[in-house]
């Protein structure tokens, strides 16, 4: 016997909307691509894509004009490094051109004549380095092996010059680097690119998967003319926020399947930082996917076409990307930018998730993140329920 719609209580009416759009979702094999799918694809690609962590073995090429000992003990140094490999050594910087715009090395060392008998001489000896500045890692990674080499190979010149004059080992090691460095790298010893980049990556891919997927169903209904009402015309009102809760919590379902399989089980697989509380993570992802899934809910209601929610939501991608942080620091943007950024959810939870999860700070250390988040969430929520009252308002004036 059929329940007498318009004795359907609240949680009745949430209960169907969110079995409703699960069905809805799952049925919509574009739909499980990327609200499942593109979870398991994009953090695994990008994943296997930065397996190596640090940029090694460039090919570079040494020309050598001096050919002497010394020279040549330059050189196997730089060879000896992990950065970068002697790949050639062509004769001419001529030779060394053809080379580097055949692709076959990353950058041109040149080491000039008379440098042997300069170093023997105590006079400043000069190599030049020629260096890729189109692509910023091959650039540094050269950069900073050649430096490396070179203070370590004045280093131990200083040092036998000072055993010459007749000073003990301390004395020349000290004589000849009286200033001594200690660097220490934090949170990420290794200064491997993947680890740094790809823990915030994996929390932008959520957000931009969460808001195309809704997009692609909110695109979708339109295009079916439908209702998404159960009850009377005259009893609709009520519905709306059953309605909305519904969907949220389909949504909700769905990314804590998202949430174990990338920041969980991928995270572990290949081993990125991991200093934080589990349970503190949770507690800041939780708004982080409230206030993306309102702020889907709302956006998705202005798409009357799927494919309209997708060329909006890629086309919103690379702009989230660069204003989470992480490919360029948010002290360096102008203050309008940064100030229109705060629309977007991610924007908030990608430095407080980082200082979660690689620095390993407290809850209470991101406390503002997480009540911005909340306010976040609550003001989507407000605006879409808002938004469709508004809607069934004005429906029932034009009729």
């Amino acid at each position: 016997m059929t329940k007498d719609k318009n004795k359907i209580n609240s949680f009745e009416l949430m209960a169907f909307h969110f079995k409703n759009e699960l069905k809805a979702i799952f049925t919509d094999s574009g739909a499980v691509l990327i609200l499942v799918g593109a979870l398991l694809i994009y953090p695994l690609l990008y994943s296997f894509g930065y397996f190596n962590e640090v940029l090694t073995d460039l090919p570079i090429g040494v020309v050598d004009l001096d050919q002497t000992a010394t020279s040549r003990k330059y050189t196997n140094m730089l060879d000896a490094s992990r950065d970068v490999e002697v790949s050639y050594n062509p004769q001419s910087l001529k030779e060394a051109e053809e080379l580097f715009m055949a692709n076959k090395i990353d950058g041109v060392l040149l080491i000039p004549k008379g440098f042997q008998k300069n170093v023997l001489s105590t006079k400043q000896a000069n190599v030049a380095v020629y260096a890729d500045g189109s692509y910023l890692l091959k650039y540094k990674t050269f950069y900073t092996a050649a430096q490396t080499v070179n203070a370590y190979f004045g280093a131990g010149v200083g040092v036998q010059h000072y055993l010459a004059e007749g000073k003990s080992l301390r004395q020349a090691k000290v004589s000849a680097s009286p200033l001594s460095i200690q660097t220490h790298m934090l949170y990420i010893p290794a200064g491997s690119y993947g680890s740094f980049i790809m823990p915030g990556l994996i929390i932008i891919i959520i957000q931009q998967t969460l808001l195309i997927g809704i997009g692609i169903m909110g695109g979708t209904f339109s295009e079916s003319k439908g209702s998404p009402f159960r009850l009377p015309e005259n009893k609709r009102r009520r519905e709306i926020i059953p309605l909305v809760l519904g969907r949220v919590g389909a949504y909700l379902l769905i990314s804590a399947f998202n949430i174990c399989l990338a920041l969980i089980i991928i995270h572990d697989w290949f081993n990125y930082p991991d200093k934080g509380n589990m349970f503190d993570v949770l507690m800041l992802l939780f708004p982080f996917l409230l206030a993306v899934i309102f702020f889907g809910i709302g956006l998705s209601t202005f798409f009357k076409h799927r494919e309209s929610a997708i060329v909006f939501m890629m086309f919103l991608s690379p702009i989230a990307l660069f204003l989470s942080g992480i490919s360029w620091p948010v002290s360096a943007m102008p203050d309008w930018l940064v100030g229109l950024s705060k629309i977007l959810p991610g924007t908030t939870t990608v430095p407080a998730y980082l200082r979660l999860r690689t620095m390993g700070v407290g809850i209470t250390e991101v406390k503002s993140e997480v009540l911005k988040l909340y306010l976040q969430a609550g003001s989507y929520a407000i605006l879409t329920i808002a938004y469709f009252y508004i809607r069934l308002y004005v429906g029932k004036i034009r009729k």
